[in-house]
């Protein structure tokens, strides 16, 4: 089987790696910027699309803040900023299939002409792994989260969060989750080109666990709730990677062994 590169007639060298990289880089935040625009400067019914997505946005910790306190800027500029920094978020989620696209066709040169089929099906299960791990975030971690930290407040304690502390907080827990559920897809790519096996994902589980939990300590404030929040969905990803190997790093073996069978290349 012919590699895309051995198509295009070679190796691509250093330089021209760095060049197609360039190439969808560019790609990739060219179709962010058009998506920003469209969410903050095209108005949607009278009035730009950000506003509405900034109440759905706030709706978790509005309601966990209800009786508490009240959610606040105190920089003039930070409601202004707030609304910027919404929409490239929900830009890259929106632009998030073609960026999944940008990604396969930049390694596309590496895989084996019968592998590249995997196209649509990789930017379509990329995506919903990405949407649905960012989903998991703001339905079931925000509301945990957040009425975890308001009930420490108190009739003369109030729960006053800033605005920009609440979306830093907000939009890591979205991409961080937003990525940590496509550990299924990266282990079905490792799997498709042999670097991946079950006996080494099951050997290893025990060591798993703790990179697992010291991963959720880096990326997640320094609360256990927090932490644990992340690492029980990690957990049960891996176990999934598990079944994706098993069933797909199978069918590569056999595969690599009906190949020979064919002189003819």
């Amino acid at each position: 089987m012919e590699k895309r590169e051995e198509e295009l007639g070679g190796r691509m060298s250093f330089l021209q790696h760095l060049e197609e990289l360039r190439r969808r880089l560019l790609v990739s935040l060219g179709t962010v910027a058009l998506v920003f625009a469209a969410v903050y400067v095209i108005p949607i019914f009278g009035a730009p699309l950000v506003r509405p997505i900034r109440e759905f946005f706030l709706a978790p910790l509005k309601q966990a803040v209800a009786g508490h306190g009240t959610l606040q800027f105190t920089a003039p500029a930070e409601g202004f900023i707030f609304d910027l920094k919404l929409a490239a978020v929900v830009s890259i989620f929106l632009a998030s299939p073609m960026l999944f696209y940008q990604f396969w066709q930049f390694v596309a040169p590496g895989l084996y002409r019968n592998e590249r089929r995997y196209l649509l099906p990789f930017i379509l299960f990329s995506t919903l792994f990405f949407l649905g791990g960012a989903a998991f975030g703001y339905f079931v971690i925000f509301p945990i989260a957040f009425s975890f930290f308001a009930q420490f407040a108190t009739d003369w304690i109030q729960f006053n969060p800033k605005l920009n502390e609440a979306f830093s907080f907000a939009t890591w827990t979205l991409i961080v989750f937003g990525l940590v559920f496509e550990l299924p897809l990266i282990a079905f790519i490792f799997a498709r080109i042999g670097l991946l096996s079950v006996g080494f994902l099951v050997r290893n589980f025990k060591y798993a666990i703790v990179i697992i939990f010291i991963i959720a300590a880096i990326l997640t404030p320094p609360d256990v709730v927090s932490q644990t929040l992340l690492a029980l969905p990690m957990l049960g990803l891996y176990g999934l990677s598990i079944l994706v190997v098993w069933i797909f790093g199978k069918k590569k073996e056999k595969q690599d062994q009906e190949e020979p069978q064919n002189p003819g290349g």
